[in-house]
């Protein structure tokens, strides 16, 4: 079966994403949500994490000190890591919910478990259904339009391919109009 093709109408803006994890970190403060959720929300969307990453998170994988989370990822059967950055919005309840959890692993969730959470928080925040996959587009596309380096994108959010990651930048051009339309003004 041929992959899907990405589209704009199924990746949350920036400022969808924005509004959800703001809307969790309230809904959290008010007794309204498990800091769990929070947590998975959070990293979710502000990591550009897969859930299959998600779930293999250890304690160990978190330097609280540098914000940096390691990210183990499977690939045919090998093992690789690569780091990218703790929100500095999320790092207090990240380490607030290591209190609470026992062992190493940081979620014992299965991936059903993940897309529920996803799905449950996205219709009650966005009006909508929202994939967990979705909110790693939204990640990669915010990379790409605030930094401009496809370099950079690559490697946070774990391609091994920058074809891969070009499919991101026709999602960034709306940003780039003003520029471009300046660049070729006639005086």
């Amino acid at each position: 079966m041929p992959k899907q093709r990405l589209e704009l109408r199924d990746v949350p803006s920036w400022r969808e994403v924005e509004l959800l994890v703001s809307s969790m970190i309230k809904a959290y403060r008010q007794g309204e949500a498990p800091l769990r959720d929070l947590c998975v929300i959070g990293l979710l969307a502000t990591t550009g994490i897969r859930t299959s990453e998600l779930l293999l998170l250890k304690k160990s994988d978190f330097d609280f000190e540098t914000n940096i989370i390691t990210i183990t990822q499977l690939k045919k059967k090998d093992e690789f890591a690569r780091q990218t950055i703790l929100s500095q919005d999320l790092k207090a309840y990240v380490k607030e919910y290591f209190k609470q959890i026992g062992g190493e692993r940081v979620f014992d969730l299965s991936r059903r478990q993940v897309l529920n959470i996803t799905h449950r928080y996205t219709q009650r925040f966005l009006g909508r259904r929202i994939r967990s996959h979705a909110l790693r587009h939204a990640y990669a596309i915010r990379i790409l339009e605030k930094t401009r380096d496809i370099e950079l994108c690559r490697r946070l959010i774990g391609h091994s391919r920058l074809e891969t990651v070009k499919i991101y930048l026709d999602f960034t051009i709306g940003d780039r109009m003003k520029e471009v339309s300046d660049a070729i003004k006639i005086n």
